[in-house]
Parts: C-alpha cells; sequence; structure tokens
C-alpha cells in the first residue's frame, strides 16, 4: 500500500479502501474454511488470523477517513495501516462487538474493568495469533534447535482462529452494506471522537511493536474517548440545570 497516495487520499476513496478491505477478510475467511476439507489445516490457520487483520486494516482505514484532514496529515500511517500487531488488536477488538452494534458507543461504554480484561486477554491472543500465522505458513528452529513445521497445527487451533475470525468479519460486514458509503458521509459524533483520540494515541506512541505497546495505544484511546464523552455530559447536564 502505498502510504503517501493514503494521505492524500480522500475521504471517499479511503471509505472504499475499507470496504474493499472488508471484503477481503470475508473472502479470507471464505478460503480459510474450504482448506481444511483439503486437509490444509496449517495455511486456514494462517488464513483465519490474516482475516482477522485484515478487519483491523479496515477499521484503520476507517479511522483516516474521519479525522479531520489535518490530523491525516500528522497521522503516523505506517504505523496505522502496516503494524500487523495494531491490527490484530483491532481486528479482536472488534470482533468482540456485537454485529450491527456501532462500535464506537460499544467500545465507550465497556467498564474500565472489562477493557482492561479485554485488553489483557487480546495481548496474550495477538501473541499467540502472530505465532500461528507464521507457524501454518513456515518452517522454522526455535532457541533450543527444535524444528517447528506447519503440519503441528492442530484442529483445536484451527477451530479456535476460525471462530475468532467469524466473528471478526461477522462483526465488520456493516462496511459492506450497499448504504454504509452514505451513513458514513455524516458519521456519528462518537465514531469520528474515537478516530481522532485512536490518531492522537498513536502520534503520541514510541517506537515499540509489541502486542502490549498495542493494546496500550488502544486503551489509551479509548480512555481518551470516555472522558470527552463524560466532559461533554457533564456540559450537556449543567447546561440543562440553567
Amino acid at each position: 500500500m502505498d502510504l503517501g497516495t493514503v494521505k492524500a487520499a480522500p475521504k471517499a476513496d479511503l471509505v472504499a479502501c475499507a470496504v474493499a478491505a472488508a471484503a477481503n477478510a470475508q473472502d479470507l475467511l471464505g478460503d480459510a474454511e474450504m482448506l481444511p476439507l483439503a486437509g490444509r489445516r496449517a495455511r486456514a490457520c494462517s488464513l483465519a488470523v490474516l482475516a482477522v487483520e485484515e478487519v483491523g486494516k479496515a477499521a484503520s482505514l476507517m479511522a483516516l477517513a474521519l479525522v479531520p484532514q489535518k490530523q491525516k496529515g500528522q497521522a503516523p500511517i505506517r504505523r496505522m495501516l502496516a503494524w500487523h500487531e495494531l491490527k490484530l488488536v483491532g481486528g479482536l477488538l472488534i470482533a468482540m462487538i456485537p454485529p450491527g452494534a456501532a462500535a464506537a458507543p460499544k467500545i465507550a461504554g465497556m467498564p474500565a474493568g472489562e477493557l482492561a480484561q479485554i485488553m489483557d486477554n487480546t495481548k496474550v491472543l495477538v501473541q499467540d495469533e502472530d505465532r500461528l500465522k507464521l507457524h501454518g505458513l513456515y518452517v522454522d528452529m526455535d532457541g533450543r534447535g527444535h524444528i517447528t513445521q506447519p503440519s503441528e497445527v492442530t484442529e483445536a487451533d484451527v477451530s479456535d482462529q476460525l471462530a475468532r475470525a467469524r466473528q471478526a468479519v461477522s462483526s465488520a460486514k456493516a462496511l459492506l452494506d450497499s448504504r454504509a458509503p452514505a451513513r458514513l458521509a455524516s458519521p456519528p459524533a462518537q465514531a469520528v471522537e474515537f478516530a481522532q483520540a485512536l490518531a492522537s494515541a498513536l502520534a503520541a506512541a514510541g517506537s515499540a511493536r509489541s502486542p502490549e505497546a498495542a493494546a496500550d495505544i488502544m486503551v489509551k484511546a479509548v480512555t481518551s474517548l470516555r472522558e470527552q464523552q463524560a466532559a461533554e455530559d457533564d456540559t450537556h447536564m449543567r447546561n440543562a440545570g440553567q
């Protein structure tokens, strides 16, 4: 993906690219579901992980489409679109949102304890998914000299990855609705605020590329959104009382 072109792209093109990424995630999942029938467990596992990652990419593209042009010009595009762990965190978080539900309000409404637990689980899942994605494609040798092969991927691994991919793709299907581009032309305020919070959290982050760093960015974005919503609610209540 040409990052310079993405940075200069108008909102409509970014939305179209996000829709295409969501459609591709659906196709990746479809391929992953067929491969076990041909005895290709390992490749199925890798494609299922890639489907989750592609949902996360769709979410990042939507965030770029929603932020103001000035902020988009300053946004760390490479980290948003080329950081695998961040895309996996985004895809896994979306997988936890019920299909049809608006993502930003659902995320903002999560109790702090629930969000912390989700992010702790996500850190572990990202490490596991990234490992399985590579394990399903390549022969490797670990630090103890043990040779790992794709054939070692288990049926349980495939089942778990397919389940997560189905959840992520199902929650991202709203982008594939023919009415989605029209709705996104005037997005909900919370969606815009979350996109801005995510871009700001990424811009302020360091250079770490670990699952922990990716999850921390998402926590900061959600916390910022929650604080902004609380301030707005407080203002509304004060105005209503006058």
